[in-house]
């Protein structure tokens, strides 16, 4: 397909997040202790701030990284990885979760404990020969330009949302969402978000980790193969 180029695609962001049935204790020698055992693993962050209810840890090098620690409810607790135009591949920024969660599971849960959900987000840009929105709205969904006189105005961009409950046939219940939208600071570009999210809570036994990588992986080869194989013009 000449117009919209699948081998143009970059991953500009990756984030992972886990939400535990779990009291977080914030106090500061926990939070040096967690710090520590990052800088053991070579994840140094000089950027902290500390909250009221939350701890957050970034870094601008070598490749962009947050860390998010909070409270988010009476005995539930949060953990949340992401990279920004991230410099490497996700199968860097998944050893570096995997990582962060590790020594969030040493420093803060030693038992077994309840995962309430996981929540992953990767999003892609991919070029276009022109406009992205003139190529979703004209080649892919096969409207006319002239639609939009009834707006009254010129539109510069625009997509789509799509929402997908999850499902009674799969093994592990996961709800995605794929956003698509032209990219507003180059408009040759399309901008893709995939997001899963698997609500329903599993135990986490007292020697087990939490795997990051298998879940951004999961969504990656969903985001490449059928995200893009929705996007792109059927042949």
């Amino acid at each position: 397909m000449g117009n919209l180029n699948r081998d143009s695609r970059q991953s500009i962001f990756f984030s992972v997040g886990y939400t535990i049935a779990s009291e977080w204790p914030s106090d500061t020698m926990h939070r040096l202790d967690f710090q520590k055992a990052l800088a053991e693993n070579q994840l140094d962050f000089p950027q902290t701030s500390v909250g009221v209810r939350d701890f957050t840890l970034v870094r601008k090098e070598p490749s962009a990284l947050q860390v998010q620690i909070a409270s988010v409810g009476p005995r539930v607790s949060s953990v949340m990885v992401s990279s920004d135009r991230p410099a490497h591949s996700l199968e860097y920024f998944c050893k570096e979760a995997d990582v962060v969660c590790n020594a969030y599971r040493e420093m803060f849960i030693k038992k077994e404990c309840q995962i309430l959900r996981c929540g992953v987000t990767i999003r892609h840009l991919y070029s276009c020969e022109d406009h992205a929105f003139k190529y979703l709205w004209e080649e892919r969904l096969g409207q006319k330009p002239e639609d939009f006189s009834y707006l009254g105005r010129p539109v510069l961009g625009g997509g789509l949302r799509l929402v997908m409950p999850p499902t009674q046939d799969s093994a592990e219940p996961v709800q995605i969402e794929i956003k698509m939208e032209s990219f507003f600071r180059e408009s040759r570009k399309m901008f893709i978000e995939t997001a899963f999210v698997w609500p329903r809570p599993r135990l986490l036994q007292k020697d087990a980790k939490f795997e990051p990588a298998i879940r951004l992986t999961e969504v990656e080869k969903y985001a490449q193969g059928k995200v893009w194989d929705f996007i792109s013009i059927p042949q």
